[in-house]
């Protein structure tokens, strides 16, 4: 381990969400207190609503996807940020045509254990601790409601 991953060492892992739709590949790096995760989310891409005992920060690199947090939807487009505040249920749908990259940070960090090829950055001799590392709670809950007050019943399907 090192505090330096070149883009060659950080390999594509998979999503451990269970999702209603699409795909999603990941490159993720953590350190003690957080995780910063590349994620593209390919056209189609529906994740099941979920939570996490973590802040999570996004950046739209490229593309646009629909963000759901709580009573709440918006479009994130290239450019854009936005917050999921902790504990929040919330859930992503790319309903466009391209895939959509995007720039996530958790802290603390989610489980990078749990995930294919997720990258320590610690320095020589450094222990690393994850006891504050959260499990992704996968909820029952059911989009449909929301997302059809915000697509209309047909549109939401």
């Amino acid at each position: 381990m090192a505090l330096l991953a070149r883009a060659h060492e950080v390999r594509d892992g998979q999503n451990v969400l269970q999702i209603r739709g699409g795909a999603m590949s990941t490159k993720m790096v953590y350190g003690n207190d957080c995780n910063l995760m590349i994620a593209v989310r390919a056209p189609g891409y529906h994740s099941n609503p979920h939570r996490h005992d973590c802040e999570q920060l996004n950046y739209v690199l490229e593309g646009e996807v629909w963000v759901f947090v709580e009573n709440e939807a918006f479009l994130m487009k290239t450019g854009d940020f936005s917050r999921i505040p902790r504990n929040a249920l919330h859930w992503a749908w790319n309903r466009g045509t391209t895939a959509c990259t995007l720039l996530e940070c958790h802290a603390p960090a989610c489980d990078p254990l749990i995930r294919q090829n997720a990258v320590g950055l610690y320095a020589e001799g450094e222990t690393p601790d994850l006891s504050t590392a959260v499990e992704t709670i996968r909820t029952g809950d059911d989009p449909g409601p929301m997302e059809e007050k915000v697509f209309g019943k047909e549109a939401a399907g």
